[in-house]
């Protein structure tokens, strides 16, 4: 019975976590490790032809900053490990604000300042430096009575927790102990968000593609603490972090019911945290290249879904790349949020915007990018913006040809869909295939006929989507 209340308490306190007064929101690490990028004023404009209204940076460029001045696109602006000694000087922070964001402000809609990266993998004192330079940050902040208007963090690796499955289990990992704790009571005091980067391909076997790709059919897993049905591993990978939260006080009571060496448990009924959100500030799939065998970057190690990293080479191209990402945004934009947070609002990070030739590690480091350093796309992607609360139906690339022939047929006919513009030669007959059609016709009828889940449903051949499909002069309703 303890047990059994220690799980529902969980969920109650995960539903806290999050601020759900807004909308979810999808956009796009803009790295520069290269040396054949495009200026910024071109990447400003090429953001904005693909409606990207959210990017993450990793500096504090001035070209940068200027180039994004009234464009309305939200940007994540980013401190280096290598500056966190600096930071530990308040004059120094003080002069670095007033000489480096504010002449931007409000101009470029700056809204968040990321301190450090990842400084948990830092070789060097990074992870010891981050939360006072962090507080020096917030402290500059609230001198320029910008508090609250511009959020304070820090990106983590997925790597800090030591346990992932069953997700209800997620813990962070003991050697990390006092860094995260005076971090999460820094944002907890602040209601700023807990960042982390998330990279399902890492976790990906011969059995776990599908679930990797957000196109398992069925269940994958059932977390056998809670009950709770998981059939993608980007859901369960978030709602580890979520419980990991969960499951760490500031107290250090040490639970008794989890003696694991390397992987603190702390009891819940003692756990105050609000922390206000949490945001991916990167994921992603690779288009090309190679990794040593069992070599990551992103930690892995803490997976538990009878995967080989050996593998992950085979699945660096462009086809899973668009399915991922694709899927990823749906999954997102849907609602749905995860398993032990229905419904929560979610922000994730795309990485990256551009394939970067000088970024270290491995090929596969160096071939994430959404575009091509001549601006080309590597692949079509669509963005949803900011969102509207509208939906649209369309037809799922994975159905069967006759199972949609058959929707279609029912939508023009019996369904009374107006089909009349994807008769030949008018202005949706074009692209010529069943997909395309089926989706116009789809959408059609759905609206008509009060865009409900059921109105979308076309026997599992139906996907309702928040970004417009419309394109050229097929105009959606």
């Amino acid at each position: 019975m303890a047990s059994r209340f220690k799980l529902v308490f969980a969920l109650s306190l995960l539903l806290l976590l999050l601020d759900f007064c807004r909308g979810s929101k999808v956009g796009v690490d803009y790295g520069m490790d290269a040396d054949n990028l495009p200026s910024p004023d071109q990447v400003a404009q090429l953001v904005r032809n693909h409606n990207i209204q959210y990017l993450r940076i990793y500096n504090y460029r001035p070209e940068v900053l200027r180039a994004f001045s009234k464009t309305g696109i939200e940007l994540m602006v980013g401190v280096p490990n290598a500056e966190l000694s600096q930071f530990q000087s308040q004059p120094y922070v003080d002069s670095w604000l007033r000489n480096s964001i504010l002449p931007y402000y409000p101009a470029t809609k700056i809204t968040h300042i990321t301190v450090g990266v990842e400084v948990t993998n830092s070789p060097d004192n990074a992870a010891n430096l981050v939360v006072p330079a962090m507080r020096n940050v917030v402290s500059a902040l609230k001198s320029a009575n910008l508090q609250g208007k511009i959020k304070v963090s820090t990106p983590l690796s997925f790597g800090v927790l030591s346990k992932s499955y069953p997700p209800s289990e997620g813990a962070f990992s003991s050697s990390y102990e006092n860094v995260l704790r005076s971090l999460l009571d820094f944002l907890e005091e602040n209601q700023s968000p807990f960042m982390v980067n998330l990279y399902p391909i890492y976790a990906i076997g011969a059995s776990s593609l599908d679930a990797v790709l957000f196109k398992s059919p069925s269940t994958i897993f059932v977390d056998p603490n809670t009950r709770l049905s998981y059939k993608n591993i980007f859901d369960a990978q978030l709602d580890a972090v979520f419980y990991a939260i969960a499951n760490l006080n500031f107290k250090t009571t040490r639970s008794k019911f989890d003696a694991q060496p390397d992987t603190v448990h702390f009891t819940l009924a003692n756990t105050n945290s609000r922390i206000n959100d949490i945001i991916v500030t990167e994921t992603g799939w690779p288009t090309h290249g190679s990794r040593p065998p069992h070599a990551s970057t992103h930690n892995a190690k803490t997976y538990d879904y009878n995967v080989s990293l050996d593998s992950v080479d085979d699945y660096a191209n462009i086809d899973y790349a668009q399915t991922y990402n694709t899927n990823l945004i749906s999954h997102v934009m849907g609602g749905s949020g995860t398993p032990a947070m229905p419904r929560a609002n979610l922000d994730v990070y795309i990485f990256s915007l551009f394939n970067e030739n000088k970024k270290r590690g491995p090929e596969i480091e160096r071939n994430f990018g959404l575009f091509y350093p001549d601006m080309r796309s590597v692949y079509n992607l669509n963005f949803p913006g900011k969102a509207t609360g509208k939906s649209w139906c369309i037809a799922s690339s994975q159905a069967s040809n006759s199972a949609l022939q058959n929707a279609l047929d029912w939508a023009c006919g019996q369904g009374k869909a107006d089909c009349s513009a994807i008769q030949p030669g008018q202005r949706c007959f074009q692209p010529d295939t069943l997909v395309s059609h089926a989706s116009f016709a789809f959408n059609n009828y759905y609206q008509k006929n009060g865009a409900t889940d059921d109105a979308c449903s076309f026997g599992g051949t139906g996907i309702k989507v928040s970004t417009d499909p419309s394109y050229d002069n097929c105009i959606y309703n």
